[in-house]
């Protein structure tokens, strides 16, 4: 098994995937990528931020909000408090994973800069490469294609 860097959009479509009844291609991505963890889970905070604010505006829509984000630019205040106990169930999940956080230090830093000039990715998936690579990962679970030019990451997909 191997270390696993989880995007994103992977631990939001785990967290917001179904569980039980026919396997969709959400779920069988969510198996394959849950049956390499074996090898460690590594996320940053930076999948923890856009987590956050990714979920907070999908409540407010599953709540009925027809313009979630306005809703939350005109009072993130109120939008937190009206999924705060979501918000702490999902910070109770995300423990339950066991994964391991990878810091933001210089090298992250210096490696991201060199990723979004080569091979081009965009400044938040150079970041996301860049800890993965320096936490040792081999792996990254990403519906993001831009993963497919960083030669050290084999990206699995959904």
């Amino acid at each position: 098994m191997s270390r696993c860097y989880l995007d994103t959009n992977f631990v939001y479509a785990h967290l917001r995937s179904k569980r039980g009844g026919a396997l969709g291609p959400v779920e069988a991505w969510r198996a394959r990528v849950l049956g390499e963890l074996d090898g460690g889970g590594v996320i940053s905070a930076l999948v923890l931020d856009e987590l956050a604010y990714r979920l907070v505006l999908a409540w407010l829509r599953d709540d009925g909000d027809a313009d979630p984000l306005s809703t939350y630019r005109q009072d993130p205040a109120a939008s937190m408090r009206a999924t705060r106990r979501r918000l702490t169930a999902t910070w109770r999940a995300i423990d339950l994973l066991a994964l391991e956080i990878q810091p933001t230090e210089h090298a992250v830093i210096e490696m991201a800069k060199s990723l979004m000039a080569r091979p081009g990715l965009a400044p938040r998936d150079a970041f996301h490469a860049a800890h993965a690579i320096e936490a040792g990962c081999e792996l990254i679970a990403s519906s993001d294609a831009g993963f497919d030019r960083v030669p050290e990451l084999r990206r699995l997909a959904p």
